[in-house]
């Protein structure tokens, strides 16, 4: 117990919270106080030594919670699941007897222990974990090798060889219903090598998902991912605007009034307490986005949107757009309904034909025609797309003037800088017309472009 607890309190520490000496020595104390037969109680009286802050709670039940499993020594064996699909009793008591006796000749063992389950189970995976070597991990990459070896040593890779071997004349469901419990246990290694690494480091594993999300590409992600990204693009969003708001505050300061802070040195005996600027007057920019909802891009379209949401009180007039064959606005929708809302109508295409080829000829020149009073010089233009252009007109011209019209054109796009311009990408010729262009397929991309461009935009 005081083994566990010190890996307890080190995970803790890991995971940033303060814990001295003093904290440990009563943590300590605390648990030979209270015991191990009631959880609740014994996390109670740890947090009451170990935690010195509220705001720490949260972070340590989380530790706890990894150490302290509350369904350990809880779980069926296969024995009883046997038994639930209806395998005769006397075939069940013939089985385990021939796997202790197997077990017993030196024969392997692994059978035995997933017929039996719970605390035994528990006890000998534990075991596993350790001479697999789980404690020496250092990257979450590790956990499929050191999960096999897990295995190995649980004796599990060979429990179908030692059911061959003694399952002769018993139910012939037998095999399969053995293979189903075993996934199952392979499953749960699995998941204890993940666990057992997180509450050892609890800051590398939340660090390499972190990396890990920054690098993966937006169309790769799964469900608990996009919603990990959607929230990072939120506090992207929120970060950019704050950053533009100070920036135009200090850039609006203008520059330094080399007379005016002389003149008013001279009440202060010729010391410059109080330096006098030359103030500009700096009006927040517009921003216009247009925004590519195709299948291949909608993705990269979905977070773009969120930011765009996410920032829009640094501008004084938001407008955005969705297009794929023709350009519908989305401006209304987006002021009016919350943003998952608003991203999956513009999807569902509220806005826009969503089922029709992209074209951004058309698109562009659609919205010269309807939507060009838009842009004035405060405006800056931002595209997210791939640029294919299906063989189309690509109607550099229209882009162009759209250009003409702005102070800046931002073109995102979802493609690797070497997609670009290659097959029917007409990103070459829409470049000369961007301010900058930049790739966004993935979070770190995404961030690196809208800094960026909040940079120029606070200029």
């Amino acid at each position: 117990m005081d083994e566990l607890l010190a890996e307890l309190i080190a995970a803790a520490r890991a995971a940033g919270l303060r814990v001295g000496t003093s904290e440990a020595l009563d943590a300590y104390r605390a648990a030979a106080a209270v015991g191990l037969a009631d959880r609740a109680t014994l996390r109670a009286a740890l947090t009451a030594t170990l935690v010195k802050r509220a705001e720490d709670q949260a972070s340590f039940h989380r530790v706890f919670d990894r150490f302290f499993r509350a369904d350990a020594g809880g779980r069926a064996g296969a024995l009883e699941q046997l038994r639930a699909e209806g395998v005769a009793e006397a075939d069940l008591e013939a089985l385990l007897l021939r796997a202790e006796l197997a077990q017993g000749a030196g024969g392997g063992g692994g059978l035995a222990a997933l017929l039996e389950g719970g605390a035994e189970l528990d006890r000998r995976i534990e075991a596993a974990l350790r001479d697999a070597g789980v404690a020496a991990m250092v990257s979450p990459m590790q956990t499929g090798i050191v999960s096999l070896r897990a295995l190995d040593a649980l004796g599990l890779s060979r429990v179908e060889d030692e059911l061959a071997a003694i399952a002769g004349g018993l139910d012939p469901r037998l095999p399969e219903l053995i293979a189903r419990a075993a996934d199952a246990v392979r499953r749960r290694v699995r998941a204890a090598v993940r666990d057992d690494f997180a509450r050892r480091s609890p800051d590398r594993l939340s660090r390499s998902r972190a990396e890990r999300l920054e690098r993966e590409a937006f169309l790769a992600l799964d469900r608990d991912e996009i919603a990990e990204v959607q929230a990072a693009v939120e506090r992207l969003g929120a970060l950019l605007r704050d950053r533009i708001a100070r920036r135009r505050r200090v850039a609006r300061r203008g520059r330094l009034d080399v007379r005016g802070t002389a003149r008013a040195a001279a009440r202060t005996g010729g010391v410059p307490f109080r330096p006098v600027f030359r103030r500009r007057r700096r009006e927040r920019p517009n921003l216009v986005v247009l925004c590519d909802v195709s299948d291949s891009v909608r993705a990269a379209a979905r977070f773009l949107l969120v930011l765009v949401y996410s920032m829009q009180e640094a501008f004084t007039r938001t407008r955005s757009f969705v297009f794929v064959g023709d350009v519908g606005e989305t401006t209304a929708l987006f002021d009016t309904a919350p943003i998952d809302e608003a991203v999956a109508r513009a999807f569902r295409g509220d806005a826009v034909s969503v089922g029709a080829s992209s074209d951004y000829g058309r698109t562009f020149a659609a919205f010269v025609e309807r939507h060009l009073d838009a842009l004035d010089p405060r405006t800056t233009i931002v595209v997210l797309g791939d640029a294919r252009n299906n063989r189309n007109d690509p109607r550099v011209d229209a882009l162009a003037r759209m250009r003409e019209r702005a102070a800046r054109l931002v073109w995102l796009n979802p493609e690797p800088r070497a997609s670009w311009g290659v097959g029917d990408s007409e990103m070459a010729g829409y470049l000369p017309h961007c301010t900058f262009a930049a790739p966004a397929r993935t979070l770190g991309e995404l961030r690196d472009a809208v800094t960026r461009l909040a940079g120029a935009l606070a200029r």
